[in-house]
Parts: structure tokens; sequence; C-alpha cells
């Protein structure tokens, strides 16, 4: 064998390093225990109250709706999205580019399927589904005062289409206390759409922030987040959750579902996504969609809050270099 002169020797050393390094980064950002091979969303999204015209990012805004004679009459808005998303440019109150929202949801502005609930939701088609992976940004501020709800309050959530998998929350934020945040997980096995029952075979509701989490909740400062998730629906996905309150300048793991994760909570592997025998699961048929605004049961109060960024990027490099600085 012939011997490896100097220069060709520290060549191969150098191209050795090069593909260990690249090899690291790429499985650190691909996602842990073996989702290497899952797909990343290719396209960008940003979902920031930016646009121009105004809400053009959105596939559609539903500001709440009147009741008339029991019934929900969903062709006349109760107001306009102007008044359900306020585009809001004060300092102190803009986390993302120029606008942030001031989400502002009244009582009389109704869910368009039910006069018992109350929402405000722009919602966009985000075309994911069963074995692709991504990463989402936002930001939140929650006012100091908060009053939460008498029942739920779900900040966003991402869900299948209602007519061909009728359940519900699949993925979803809920600040309906006044001194918590809470995430809710519906997934896996879900009856099929006439059944008088939409459980599915993985349900939970824990707390992130507040009182008996490792860390408070906080209201009065921009609260920003990141999530990587890896859709799946008849097996254990990948859901990682990492936080930081405006002011500090590293992020903390907050929610994991990854053996061997250091998180503030830890949680079993799990389904992320749902699915039914009669349409499979999302990603097969349509994709699923992203709602953010507000959505309780009727109150007799005002819950107004700030939400801006929500954004979906390719990698965990390219979501962190879209925050600004502390």
């Amino acid at each position: 064998m012939a011997q490896l002169g100097p220069r060709m020797l520290v060549s191969l050393l150098l191209g050795l390093v090069t593909t260990v390094i690249v090899a690291a980064a790429s499985s650190a950002e691909s996602g842990p225990h073996g989702e290497s091979s899952a797909p990343v969303i290719k396209r960008n999204l940003t979902l920031s109250f930016d646009a121009r015209p105004p809400y053009s990012e959105w596939w559609t805004i539903q500001p709440g709706y009147p009741c008339v004679n029991g019934s929900v009459d969903s062709s006349a808005p109760i107001k306009p999205a102007s008044a359900a998303f306020v585009r809001d440019s004060s300092p102190g109150n803009v986390r993302h580019g120029k606008y942030s929202a001031q989400v502002v949801l009244n009582p009389g502005d109704h869910a368009s399927y039910s006069c018992k609930a109350e929402a405000v939701g722009a919602i966009e088609h985000i075309g994911e589904g069963e074995g692709r992976q991504s990463w989402w940004a936002w930001s939140w501020k929650l006012p100091i005062g908060w009053r939460g709800t008498t029942s739920w309050g779900t900040l966003f959530e991402i869900r299948p289409n209602h007519v061909l998998w009728p359940s519900y929350g699949m993925l979803h934020f809920d600040a309906g206390s006044r001194n918590s945040l809470r995430l809710g997980l519906h997934t896996g096995l879900t009856p099929n759409p006439g059944s008088r029952l939409y459980d599915s075979a993985y349900q939970r509701s824990l707390t992130l922030l507040g009182p008996g989490a490792r860390r408070p909740m906080v209201y009065g400062r921009w609260l920003d987040f990141y999530m990587h998730v890896v859709w799946r629906s008849r097996r254990s996905g990948v859901l990682q959750i990492w936080y930081r309150v405006q002011g500090q300048r590293k992020f903390t793991k907050l929610y994991s579902d990854v053996p061997g994760d250091e998180a503030l909570v830890r949680a079993r592997p799990h389904p992320t996504l749902l699915y039914n025998t009669a349409h499979g699961v999302p990603g097969e048929k349509p994709g699923l969609n992203l709602e953010g605004g507000f959505y309780r049961a009727n109150a007799d109060w005002t819950n107004t809050y700030w939400w801006d960024g929500m954004r979906r990027r390719r990698s965990r490099a390219a979501i962190l270099r879209s925050f600004r600085g502390p």
C-alpha cells in the first residue's frame, strides 16, 4: 500500500471532519429517534399580519357571527376582520415584522357552527400530514389581569378537516385559566363521522406553564415559542416545544415526547396525528389546518391579547434565525 504524503493526509482528515460535522448538523435538524427520513415541508410560511392587503396571508378570517332564532347566521359577520384581529404597530406590542394582531373576542361573537360557543379565528391550510415534519414559531403576549374563561380558551390549534375527521383539539394550546398555559392532544385512532363520541385513542391535557408546572405563566411580556413536529398517526411521532420570556436570550425546552430529551415537561412517545377507518389520515386526503385567535364557551366579558409572527420554516436553524434578539 502506498504511503500518503503530508498534504494528502491533511486533506483526507479535513474531509473526514467536515463529513462528521455535516452529518451531525443534519441529524440535529432532522429530528430525533430515527426521523431523519421524514420529509420536511418545503414551503416556508409566514402568517404575521404584515401582508398587503391586510389579512391576505390567511385563507379566511372568521370574526364572529350573530345568532338568530337559535341558529348562527354565518352570512353576516358580526364585525370586520380588522376588529377581530386589530393590526397593532405600537411600541412594545410588536414582536415580529411591522404589525402584531391584537385578538379581540367579545360576548356574542359566535363560532361559525354553534350559538353556544364564541370565536374569532384566522385560518390557513398548511398542507401537512402523515410522515411530514416541520418547524413552527410564534409569540404571544397575554395582558396582566388576564381573565381567562369559565371553560376552555384555545389560542390556536392545528386540526384536520372537520367533516372527514370530526374530532376536537387535535393539537391545541389553551389559556382558559387565569394563571396557566395548557397543551391538549387528541391523536391516534378516532371514530368515523356519525359517531356520538369523538374521543381519540390518545388524549392528554397537561400544564406547560403555571401551577403544577416547573415554571409560572407570565403575563404582560412577550412569550416566544418554537416547535418541531413529525406527524405520525398509527405510531409515535415527535413533538418538541421550546420557549423563552421577553428579555431572555436562550430558549428552554418546554415539552418533549422524545426518549432521553431533557425538557421541563417530559412525555412518553405518542402519536401526533389522528386518523379514522373511513378516511385514513390527514395528508392522504386534505392536509391539516392551522386556526388561531380565541375560542371559548359563551362568556360575559371580552378577552384580548397579542399574537405575532406565526411562521413555518424547514429547519431549527432557520426558525432561530427568524427571531429577533432578546
